[in-house]
Protein backbone atom coordinates (compact mmCIF):
# COMPACT_ATOMS: atom_id res chain seq x y z
CA UNK A 1 0.00 0.00 0.00
CA UNK A 2 1.58 3.26 -0.84
CA UNK A 3 -0.78 5.41 1.39
CA UNK A 4 -1.86 5.36 4.34
CA UNK A 5 -4.12 7.27 6.68
CA UNK A 6 -4.26 7.29 10.15
CA UNK A 7 -7.62 8.20 11.09
CA UNK A 8 -10.93 8.07 9.79
CA UNK A 9 -13.17 11.84 10.91
CA UNK A 10 -14.03 14.40 8.78
CA UNK A 11 -10.20 15.77 7.99
CA UNK A 12 -9.59 11.85 6.64
CA UNK A 13 -12.14 11.72 4.01
CA UNK A 14 -11.40 15.44 3.02
CA UNK A 15 -7.90 13.89 2.31
CA UNK A 16 -9.24 11.05 0.52
CA UNK A 17 -10.30 13.86 -1.72
CA UNK A 18 -7.68 15.54 -2.93
CA UNK A 19 -5.52 11.88 -3.37
CA UNK A 20 -4.47 10.99 -6.74
CA UNK A 21 -3.72 7.72 -6.50
CA UNK A 22 -6.78 5.92 -5.03
CA UNK A 23 -4.81 2.75 -3.36
CA UNK A 24 -5.33 3.79 0.17
CA UNK A 25 -5.59 2.39 3.23
CA UNK A 26 -7.36 4.49 6.35
CA UNK A 27 -6.51 3.12 9.70
CA UNK A 28 -9.75 3.80 11.93
CA UNK A 29 -10.38 2.29 15.74
CA UNK A 30 -13.52 0.97 14.45
CA UNK A 31 -14.18 -0.20 11.11
CA UNK A 32 -18.19 -0.79 11.09
CA UNK A 33 -18.52 3.09 12.03
CA UNK A 34 -15.65 3.97 9.58
CA UNK A 35 -17.81 2.28 6.57
CA UNK A 36 -20.09 4.79 7.13
CA UNK A 37 -17.96 7.98 6.75
CA UNK A 38 -16.34 6.21 3.71
CA UNK A 39 -19.99 4.71 2.17
CA UNK A 40 -19.46 4.30 -1.44
CA UNK A 41 -15.71 4.04 -1.58
CA UNK A 42 -13.10 1.81 -2.12
CA UNK A 43 -10.58 2.89 0.35
CA UNK A 44 -9.76 -0.49 2.20
CA UNK A 45 -10.16 0.12 6.38
CA UNK A 46 -8.38 -1.96 8.69
CA UNK A 47 -7.90 -1.24 12.59
CA UNK A 48 -4.48 -3.29 12.63
CA UNK A 49 -1.70 -0.67 13.20
CA UNK A 50 0.72 -4.29 11.03
CA UNK A 51 -1.35 -3.54 7.89
CA UNK A 52 0.70 -0.90 8.03
CA UNK A 53 4.20 -1.85 7.85
CA UNK A 54 4.71 -1.84 4.18
CA UNK A 55 3.31 1.73 3.60
CA UNK A 56 5.47 4.46 2.11
CA UNK A 57 3.56 7.13 3.13
CA UNK A 58 1.78 7.42 6.61
CA UNK A 59 -0.78 10.53 7.04
CA UNK A 60 -1.81 11.63 10.26
CA UNK A 61 -5.51 12.87 10.24
CA UNK A 62 -5.92 12.20 13.74
CA UNK A 63 -6.46 14.77 17.27
CA UNK A 64 -2.54 16.29 18.46
CA UNK A 65 -3.04 14.69 21.90
CA UNK A 66 -3.24 11.04 20.16
CA UNK A 67 -0.27 11.54 18.06
CA UNK A 68 2.36 9.74 20.65
CA UNK A 69 -0.38 7.45 21.50
CA UNK A 70 -0.45 5.50 17.80
CA UNK A 71 2.81 6.33 17.08
CA UNK A 72 3.43 4.08 19.53
CA UNK A 73 1.73 1.71 18.44
CA UNK A 74 3.38 1.81 15.13
CA UNK A 75 6.37 1.71 16.51
CA UNK A 76 7.40 -1.95 16.67
CA UNK A 77 5.97 -2.85 13.71
CA UNK A 78 6.91 -0.28 11.35
CA UNK A 79 10.94 -0.89 11.08
CA UNK A 80 11.11 0.77 7.08
CA UNK A 81 12.95 3.96 7.80
CA UNK A 82 12.32 5.69 4.04
CA UNK A 83 8.70 5.32 5.10
CA UNK A 84 7.62 9.02 5.54
CA UNK A 85 5.38 10.79 7.75
CA UNK A 86 2.95 13.35 6.88
CA UNK A 87 1.80 15.35 9.65
CA UNK A 88 -1.71 16.67 9.31
CA UNK A 89 -2.72 17.50 12.93
CA UNK A 90 -2.51 20.97 14.67
CA UNK A 91 -1.70 21.17 18.10
CA UNK A 92 1.32 21.07 20.90
CA UNK A 93 1.46 17.82 23.20
CA UNK A 94 0.37 18.40 26.67
CA UNK A 95 2.38 16.52 29.11
CA UNK A 96 5.79 17.67 26.90
CA UNK A 97 5.09 20.80 24.78
CA UNK A 98 6.43 19.30 21.92
CA UNK A 99 5.35 20.19 17.95
CA UNK A 100 4.09 16.46 16.32
CA UNK A 101 7.25 16.60 14.36
CA UNK A 102 9.04 16.74 17.32
CA UNK A 103 6.94 13.33 18.95
CA UNK A 104 7.92 11.88 15.48
CA UNK A 105 11.75 12.69 15.81
CA UNK A 106 11.61 11.23 19.16
CA UNK A 107 9.89 7.77 18.21
CA UNK A 108 11.14 7.72 14.48
CA UNK A 109 14.67 9.79 14.26
CA UNK A 110 15.86 8.28 10.90
CA UNK A 111 12.49 8.76 8.94
CA UNK A 112 11.32 11.90 6.86
CA UNK A 113 8.59 14.39 7.83
CA UNK A 114 6.49 16.57 6.32
CA UNK A 115 4.13 19.08 7.26
CA UNK A 116 0.20 19.43 5.44
CA UNK A 117 -1.58 22.72 7.05
CA UNK A 118 -3.22 25.85 5.78
CA UNK A 119 -6.86 27.51 5.58
CA UNK A 120 -9.08 24.45 4.78
CA UNK A 121 -11.83 23.37 6.22
CA UNK A 122 -12.61 19.64 5.84
CA UNK A 123 -16.28 20.23 4.87
CA UNK A 124 -15.04 22.44 2.04
CA UNK A 125 -12.63 19.95 0.62
CA UNK A 126 -15.18 17.04 0.79
CA UNK A 127 -17.27 19.34 -1.27
CA UNK A 128 -14.48 20.09 -3.58
CA UNK A 129 -14.71 23.71 -3.27
CA UNK A 130 -11.23 24.92 -3.75
CA UNK A 131 -8.55 25.50 -1.49
CA UNK A 132 -5.09 25.97 -0.95
CA UNK A 133 -2.07 24.49 1.57
CA UNK A 134 1.57 24.35 3.00
CA UNK A 135 3.22 21.48 2.76
CA UNK A 136 6.61 22.06 4.81
CA UNK A 137 10.01 19.62 4.44
CA UNK A 138 13.46 20.08 5.01
CA UNK A 139 13.73 18.31 2.03
CA UNK A 140 12.89 19.07 -1.93
CA UNK A 141 12.40 15.42 -3.34
CA UNK A 142 9.66 14.90 -0.28
CA UNK A 143 7.99 17.79 -1.08
CA UNK A 144 7.86 16.96 -5.05
CA UNK A 145 7.28 13.41 -4.03
CA UNK A 146 3.75 14.07 -1.90
CA UNK A 147 2.58 17.26 -3.84
CA UNK A 148 2.59 14.41 -6.72
CA UNK A 149 0.15 12.52 -4.69
CA UNK A 150 -2.01 15.25 -3.78
CA UNK A 151 -2.04 17.81 -6.52
CA UNK A 152 -5.88 18.20 -7.72
CA UNK A 153 -7.34 21.27 -10.01
CA UNK A 154 -9.03 22.62 -6.90
CA UNK A 155 -6.59 21.54 -4.00
CA UNK A 156 -3.27 23.94 -4.81
CA UNK A 157 -0.72 23.26 -2.49
CA UNK A 158 2.81 25.79 -2.17
CA UNK A 159 6.04 24.92 -0.68
CA UNK A 160 7.89 25.98 2.64
CA UNK A 161 11.02 24.45 4.56
CA UNK A 162 10.06 25.62 7.63
CA UNK A 163 8.47 23.12 9.56
CA UNK A 164 8.27 24.90 13.24
CA UNK A 165 6.77 27.79 11.87
CA UNK A 166 4.05 25.75 9.60
CA UNK A 167 3.10 24.12 12.72
CA UNK A 168 2.90 26.60 15.28
CA UNK A 169 1.10 29.14 12.84
CA UNK A 170 -1.46 26.11 12.85
CA UNK A 171 -1.54 25.38 16.64
CA UNK A 172 -1.83 28.92 17.76
CA UNK A 173 -4.46 30.07 15.46
CA UNK A 174 -6.83 28.08 17.50
CA UNK A 175 -6.41 29.26 20.76
CA UNK A 176 -7.08 33.16 18.85
CA UNK A 177 -10.36 31.74 17.51
CA UNK A 178 -11.47 30.99 20.64
CA UNK A 179 -10.84 34.55 22.07
CA UNK A 180 -12.59 35.62 18.74
CA UNK A 181 -15.76 33.18 19.58
CA UNK A 182 -15.83 35.19 23.17
CA UNK A 183 -15.37 38.76 21.30
CA UNK A 184 -18.17 37.17 18.96
CA UNK A 185 -20.05 35.94 21.67
CA UNK A 186 -20.19 39.50 24.05
CA UNK A 187 -21.10 40.89 21.16
CA UNK A 188 -18.50 43.39 21.58
CA UNK A 189 -17.73 44.31 18.01
CA UNK A 190 -15.72 43.81 14.49
CA UNK A 191 -13.30 46.15 15.22
CA UNK A 192 -12.51 44.31 18.50
CA UNK A 193 -12.25 41.30 16.61
CA UNK A 194 -9.98 42.81 14.23
CA UNK A 195 -7.57 43.73 16.83
CA UNK A 196 -7.99 40.10 18.30
CA UNK A 197 -6.91 38.90 15.11
CA UNK A 198 -3.71 41.21 14.86
CA UNK A 199 -2.51 41.17 18.31
CA UNK A 200 -2.55 36.88 17.92
CA UNK A 201 -0.85 37.09 14.69
CA UNK A 202 1.66 39.10 16.71
CA UNK A 203 2.08 36.86 19.11
CA UNK A 204 2.14 33.88 17.16
CA UNK A 205 5.46 35.73 15.55
CA UNK A 206 7.40 36.55 18.42
CA UNK A 207 7.03 32.95 20.07
CA UNK A 208 8.03 31.39 16.32
CA UNK A 209 10.93 33.81 15.59
CA UNK A 210 12.00 32.44 19.56
CA UNK A 211 11.50 29.09 18.59
CA UNK A 212 13.46 29.41 15.40
CA UNK A 213 10.93 29.80 12.73
CA UNK A 214 11.21 31.95 9.94
CA UNK A 215 9.02 35.20 9.74
CA UNK A 216 7.69 35.09 6.13
CA UNK A 217 6.03 31.49 7.01
CA UNK A 218 3.97 33.41 9.55
CA UNK A 219 2.47 35.63 6.20
CA UNK A 220 1.84 32.87 4.49
CA UNK A 221 -1.27 30.45 4.19
CA UNK A 222 -0.13 28.23 7.07
CA UNK A 223 -0.08 31.70 9.27
CA UNK A 224 -2.43 34.42 8.47
CA UNK A 225 -4.41 32.42 5.82
CA UNK A 226 -5.31 29.81 8.34
CA UNK A 227 -5.50 32.34 11.24
CA UNK A 228 -7.91 34.70 9.18
CA UNK A 229 -10.26 31.22 8.30
CA UNK A 230 -10.48 30.20 11.40
CA UNK A 231 -11.23 33.66 13.60
CA UNK A 232 -13.79 34.68 11.35
CA UNK A 233 -16.15 31.80 10.63
CA UNK A 234 -18.58 30.31 13.05
CA UNK A 235 -17.62 26.66 11.17
CA UNK A 236 -14.35 26.68 13.30
CA UNK A 237 -14.97 24.60 16.30
CA UNK A 238 -12.89 26.87 18.26
CA UNK A 239 -14.60 29.66 17.46
CA UNK A 240 -18.20 28.43 18.14
CA UNK A 241 -16.64 27.12 21.45
CA UNK A 242 -15.31 30.40 22.46
CA UNK A 243 -19.03 32.10 21.28
CA UNK A 244 -21.20 29.01 23.35
CA UNK A 245 -18.69 30.03 26.50
CA UNK A 246 -19.29 33.62 26.25
CA UNK A 247 -23.23 32.59 26.20
CA UNK A 248 -23.18 31.12 29.46
CA UNK A 249 -22.10 27.23 28.33
CA UNK A 250 -20.70 25.03 30.77
CA UNK A 251 -17.09 24.72 29.76
CA UNK A 252 -17.97 20.83 30.68
CA UNK A 253 -20.90 20.14 28.23
CA UNK A 254 -19.01 21.74 25.29
CA UNK A 255 -15.77 19.77 25.61
CA UNK A 256 -17.82 16.41 25.53
CA UNK A 257 -19.52 17.51 22.30
CA UNK A 258 -15.97 17.49 20.15
CA UNK A 259 -12.09 17.47 20.22
CA UNK A 260 -11.15 21.22 20.52
CA UNK A 261 -7.28 21.74 19.76
CA UNK A 262 -7.60 25.03 21.00
CA UNK A 263 -8.27 23.69 24.27
CA UNK A 264 -6.08 20.57 24.94
CA UNK A 265 -3.12 23.17 22.82
CA UNK A 266 -3.98 26.48 25.00
CA UNK A 267 -1.62 25.18 28.56
CA UNK A 268 1.32 23.80 26.04
CA UNK A 269 1.59 27.01 24.10
CA UNK A 270 1.25 28.89 27.24
CA UNK A 271 4.40 27.14 28.49
CA UNK A 272 6.54 27.71 25.65
CA UNK A 273 5.81 31.20 26.34
CA UNK A 274 7.39 31.00 29.40
CA UNK A 275 10.15 28.69 28.26
CA UNK A 276 11.16 31.11 25.46
CA UNK A 277 10.06 34.19 27.47
CA UNK A 278 7.68 35.49 25.35
CA UNK A 279 4.94 37.27 26.47
CA UNK A 280 1.84 36.09 25.62
CA UNK A 281 -1.55 37.80 27.00
CA UNK A 282 -4.13 36.48 24.70
CA UNK A 283 -3.11 33.46 24.92
CA UNK A 284 -3.11 33.58 28.62
CA UNK A 285 -6.18 34.90 29.02
CA UNK A 286 -7.76 32.07 27.04
CA UNK A 287 -6.16 29.54 29.27
CA UNK A 288 -7.57 31.44 32.15
CA UNK A 289 -11.07 31.14 30.61
CA UNK A 290 -10.65 27.48 30.19
CA UNK A 291 -9.49 27.03 34.17
CA UNK A 292 -12.84 28.97 34.99
CA UNK A 293 -12.10 32.57 35.44
CA UNK A 294 -14.88 34.55 34.32
CA UNK A 295 -15.02 35.99 30.61
CA UNK A 296 -16.24 39.33 31.16
CA UNK A 297 -13.06 39.65 33.93
CA UNK A 298 -10.99 38.50 31.37
CA UNK A 299 -11.97 41.23 28.84
CA UNK A 300 -11.70 43.60 30.78
CA UNK A 301 -7.98 42.80 32.22
CA UNK A 302 -6.89 42.64 28.32
CA UNK A 303 -8.64 46.20 27.88
CA UNK A 304 -6.96 47.72 30.70
CA UNK A 305 -3.18 46.32 29.45
CA UNK A 306 -0.43 49.54 29.85
CA UNK A 307 -0.27 51.52 26.71
CA UNK A 308 2.60 50.65 24.66
CA UNK A 309 4.28 50.79 21.18
CA UNK A 310 2.55 48.59 18.39
CA UNK A 311 5.95 46.62 17.67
Amino acid sequence: MKISIIGSGSWSLALTKVFINKNILIKCRDVEKAKCTFKNKNFQLTKTFSDLKTTKYIFLAIPSQTVRQNLDSLKEILTDTKTTFVVCSKGVEKTTNKLMSEIISELFPKNPIAILSGPNFSSELISNKPSASVLSSTSNDILIKISDLLSQKKFRIYFNDDIIGTQLGGAMKNVIAIACGLIKGKNIGENARAAIITRGMSEIVKLGMRMGAKRNTFYGLSGIGDLTLTCTSMKSRNTHFGYQIAKGESLSSLKKKCVLEGIDSCASICSLGQIYDVELPLCNAVDKIINGVEVDKIISGLLSRPLQFEN
